[in-house]
């Protein structure tokens, strides 16, 4: 028999409006979702400028560009030299030449591929994708930096945890506005 002075029963009362869905659960949703964000996007390793790359050059082994279903888009190189793959992240993918890279690159062919300098040690191994940030051979390119750069640098990606967590902050005190000071 819970008694309802009991402290695990009184926690609950204050506890249980945050996980209602009728009350606060979009508060706590989107606080919780927000800070993540924000947090992920703060202490994940960013690459600024050109000094936080460097350039890996090989024999094109093969590559895959898999243009999913619902827009997802998986584009991958093989160097012959690393055993790691390469990645051109979605978000470059718009920066990328596929159709003059499929016509102009063939197996075999050196390329040179810029990646961060955090990431170079990870070229020996099979189990990791790197990031490309350009990708070129000695007369054309097909990825340029500065554009990646750019892309990577964004301002927005800075602001969609904080907005967040002020929307659920307003949410709350609209709530809270609106029920006054009752849980129930």
């Amino acid at each position: 028999m819970v008694l309802k002075n009991s402290l695990p029963f009184i926690m609950w009362n204050y506890i249980e409006p945050w996980i209602d869905r009728r009350q606060y659960a979009l508060v706590t949703f989107s606080v919780l979702v927000g800070s993540w964000l924000l947090y992920s996007s703060i202490t994940s390793r960013k690459v600024s400028s050109l000094a936080d790359l460097t350039t890996v050059e090989g024999q094109l082994s093969r590559y895959s560009f898999i243009d999913g279903k619902k827009g997802t888009k998986r584009y991958y190189i093989w160097l012959t030299q690393y055993n790691a793959s390469f990645q051109i992240p979605a978000d470059f993918i718009s920066y990328f030449d596929k159709d003059h890279f499929k016509e102009a690159v063939g197996p075999g062919q050196t390329i040179s591929i810029s990646i961060s300098k955090d990431d170079i040690n990870k070229t020996r191994h099979s189990n990791y994708r790197i990031r490309i940030y350009s990708l070129q051979t000695e007369s054309q390119s097909f990825l340029l930096s500065s554009f990646t750069l750019k892309k990577e640098n964004n301002i927005i990606q800075y602001m969609i945890g904080p907005l967040f967590i002020m929307a659920g902050i307003g949410y709350y005190l609209y709530r809270h506005k609106k029920m006054g000071n009752v849980y129930r």
